[in-house]
């Protein structure tokens, strides 16, 4: 029995988990409430990013994955890595490794973009600007496009990770 592989293995599909299913929630649900809310999210996105550290948890999560995925690969995969498995895993984890660097890059900057706007929006005491509400819709959109993105790699590896085992 190889301990290694058994305790890298949960740690990459545990901490995977926690980190598709967390991208796939702040797609679907946490990002499109906070364009809903608008500069009334202000306050949700503040405790969300400052207070609650939800990067933090993403970046956690997401370096686990990678650095236990990483290590299982070269223990395990590498050594048969022209395989079709072997390939299968690599483009899996190399389509995950972008997805580590966009979502713990991207994301986090533009949610304290849209915080940071949203409280000047709040601020200003009056309707919000046409500038502050241009620079509003382009933090809006990019969040949607970064968190699509995110949302598609993972998934592709989520598919190639899952399929490699049964391949060749």
């Amino acid at each position: 029995m190889d301990v290694l592989a058994i305790v890298l293995r949960i740690v990459h599909i545990a901490s995977g988990v926690l980190w598709v299913g967390g991208a796939a929630l702040f797609f679907f649900y946490i990002e499109p409430s906070i364009n809903k809310l608008g500069p009334a999210a202000e306050p949700f996105v503040t405790e969300m990013i400052e207070r609650r550290k939800a990067p933090r948890y993403f970046l956690a999560v997401s370096t686990l994955a990678v650095v236990a995925g990483v290590t299982l690969y070269v223990v395990r995969w590498l050594p048969v890595a022209t395989t079709l498995p072997g390939l299968t895993f690599g483009i899996g984890g190399l389509t995950a490794i972008v997805a580590w660097i966009g979502g713990n890059l991207l994301i986090p900057r533009a949610l304290e973009e849209f915080g940071t706007i949203g409280g000047q929006m709040k601020s200003a005491g009056g309707p919000p600007s046409a500038e502050l509400m241009g620079r509003m819709h382009a933090v809006q959109k990019r969040l949607r496009t970064y968190g699509l993105l995110d949302l598609i790699l993972l998934l592709f590896a989520v598919a190639a990770m899952a399929a490699a085992r049964f391949m060749g």
